[in-house]
């Protein structure tokens, strides 16, 4: 029933679409600006808009909706399984929601005619219908961005043309461009995701961050003609982001420093430090256990991350082994294989096929010199056996 009612509506649109004039009917793409205050809108957003003034018209189709209704809605988020949906809104209640945010808004009006008009609009009805409107969300792959991308292809097929060229730049690369003021929010990205986003974007790939969207729609063809025909600015009066203070490079510097202090300390006075080897060990552990689930049993891009090589899992037993008054000898084998293997992390660090965060770096140095100063302070103090 639902289907037929939309079916008749839809045909009611496109017979009064026939009396649409290319004055009074106009297709635009809707760039908006980033929104730094959250990590999922640090990228900036897109949209299509369909705007009709001599039937009231005023349409904003959105690609980048939660469906909080579909059932597991945390557990699939936890999976890299979530579902978004494509929803319908009115545009300048739209704007004004991104206005209200200090961000910037780009419209690109579509050079296309009447008839490529009325395929574009009878495929964004088709898709908000309930049955259309959901899919599964990939930030890199299909998103926001891409589905608009990848609704120009469906409509308009091997017509449309976009002749922009790829910058060189890696997906990992492209994120950072919009990560500068949020550095713990770049560090979760870079931990938690693999090396698989360490591969070069083409120019078509690019295209999921929506600046690169609108950049290579500025230049796209239709039939071999430009595809925009105009395109119009607002910028909001200028709001800098405050970030805070606490950065990971300050927080991880003064790790380093006290693990500097303290590693002297048990060296020289023979003082065991177990509270701080507890944080520091447990929390790189759990990182590591964090990084195994997510490459094993998700959907997200986490394989192959190399920052398994410092964040080991095991690294959750170390603090414990060694407050032991007694010392199995192939634990300290494995503690200077583990150091062995970090040391080795630093030395490679330009040639393995991940861009670490650099803050993985000074972590990784506190954790050589608590590792190196145990086995010093156990070797000299405390019983080893076979």
């Amino acid at each position: 029933m639902v289907n037929k009612f939309f079916a008749f509506f839809l045909v009611l649109i496109l017979i009064n679409f026939k009396s649409f004039g290319s004055n009074s009917t106009q297709v635009s793409v809707i760039t908006i600006g980033p929104y730094e205050k959250e990590l999922y809108s640090a990228f900036g957003h897109s949209g299509i808009r369909f705007w009709d003034s001599s039937n009231g018209i005023d349409y904003f189709y959105n690609y980048g909706i939660f469906d909080f209704d579909q059932p597991n809605f945390y557990l699939n988020f936890l999976h890299g399984k979530l579902l978004y949906k494509v929803g319908k809104y009115n545009y300048k209640s739209a704007e004004a929601f991104y206005k209200s945010q200090n961000r910037f808004i780009k419209e690109q009006i579509l050079d296309i005619d009447d008839n490529d008009k009325m395929l574009l609009f009878k495929y964004l009805e088709e898709n908000v219908q309930p049955e259309n409107s959901s899919y599964l969300y990939n930030y890199i792959f299909n998103n926001c961005a891409t589905k608009i991308r990848d609704v120009l292809f469906s409509v308009f097929q091997e017509r449309v043309e976009f002749k922009s060229e790829g910058e060189g730049m890696s997906f990992r690369s492209l994120m950072d461009l919009y990560l500068k003021k949020n550095e713990w929010g770049d560090l979760g990205i870079d931990i938690c995701l693999g090396s698989s986003i360490d591969v070069e974007a083409s120019n078509l790939d690019q295209m999921y961050l929506p600046d690169y969207l609108f950049t290579g729609l500025e230049i796209a063809t239709l039939d071999n003609k430009k595809l925009v025909n105009e395109t119009l600015t607002y910028i909001p009066d200028y709001n800098e982001y405050n970030q805070s203070i606490f950065s990971p490079k300050l927080i991880f510097i003064i790790v380093l420093l006290i693990s500097i202090y303290i590693s002297f300390r048990q060296i020289k006075y023979g003082l065991k430090y177990k509270y701080f080897d507890l944080i520091l060990f447990c929390g790189s552990g759990l990182i590591g256990l964090l990084i195994i689930y997510l490459w094993g049993f998700t959907d997200h891009l986490s394989k192959n991350n190399f920052n398994i090589l410092w964040a080991s899992p095991i690294n959750f037993i170390l603090p414990f082994l060694f407050s032991r008054e007694t010392h199995k000898k192939w634990f300290i084998i494995y503690v200077i294989f583990y150091i062995a293997v970090l040391i080795s992390l630093l030395i490679l660090w330009n040639f393995i096929p991940q861009n670490l965060n650099q803050n993985v770096l000074i972590i990784t140095l506190s954790m050589i010199l608590r590792l190196a100063s145990n086995i010093i302070y156990i070797n000299r103090n405390e019983i080893i056996y076979n």
